[in-house]
Formats: C-alpha cells, sequence, structure tokens
C-alpha cells in the first residue's frame, strides 16, 4: 500500500513537471521531491507489523484444508440451519454425508461443496427423501 502511494505520488510529479517543459536538469529536483515524499509517507503510516498483525490474525482463522472450508462455508449459509452433514476429505475430493430434508436441499449443499476454493470433485452420499 505504501508503495502504491509513492509510485503513484511520483507519477502525478512526473506529469506535473512534463506538462510544464520539464527539463533533464530537473531530473535532481525530481529526485530529491521523491525521496522527501517517501520519506513523510513512511513516518505518517503505522509500522508494518502493526498493519499486518490483524491480516495474520485472520488468516490464521481462515480454513486451509478442503473440508474444513466446505464444513465452514455450510455451516455459515442459513438455508441449511437444522441440517447435519458429515465432511470428509481425502486431498481435495470431498465427501458429503448426512440426511437431508429434500432433493433441493441436497443439490444446494452439492452446489456449495463444488464452488468452494480448493474442492476438485464432491461425492455425493447425502440421504434425500423420495418425493
Amino acid at each position: 500500500m505504501r508503495q502504491f502511494a509513492s509510485v503513484m505520488i511520483l507519477v502525478a510529479l512526473f506529469l506535473l513537471l512534463v506538462g510544464s517543459k520539464f527539463k533533464a536538469s530537473d531530473g535532481d529536483k525530481l529526485a530529491a521531491v521523491s525521496r522527501l515524499t517517501v520519506a513523510k509517507l513512511r513516518n505518517a503510516l503505522p509500522p508494518s507489523v502493526n498493519v499486518s498483525a490483524p491480516v495474520d490474525a485472520l488468516r490464521k482463522e481462515l480454513p486451509t484444508r478442503a473440508d474444513e472450508a466446505v464444513r465452514a462455508r455450510l455451516a455459515a449459509d442459513k438455508r441449511f440451519v437444522g441440517v447435519e452433514f458429515t465432511v470428509t476429505a481425502e486431498g481435495n475430493v470431498v465427501t458429503l454425508r448426512g440426511v437431508v430434508p429434500n432433493a433441493g436441499v441436497k443439490r444446494l449443499a452439492v452446489g456449495v461443496a463444488r464452488n468452494t476454493v480448493g474442492v476438485d470433485e464432491v461425492v455425493d452420499e447425502l440421504a434425500a427423501p423420495v418425493d
């Protein structure tokens, strides 16, 4: 983020100087202004540890395995309230087991699992009553 802001400021300064008939001798002035800008940005922004700590904490809480990711998505989806799923995985192949109230919920659950990042294949072993 800090680097992006610095680059944007430098690009703006460059465009300003080019528009004002920039001379080759102005390169030193541009370098001095860019160093000053970078120094001010570094002093204004919090240290990287303070910025990255919440992101690292969040990253640790996110599921990393395919079965954990599917289990988290199914638990968070309001359409599956009261439905118990057993989710297992071997590599990126996820198996769904459990009893669902109808075929529509079964299709939704398989769709959620298929559209989860890190899942290559879904084995559907969900039981639904026959309509």
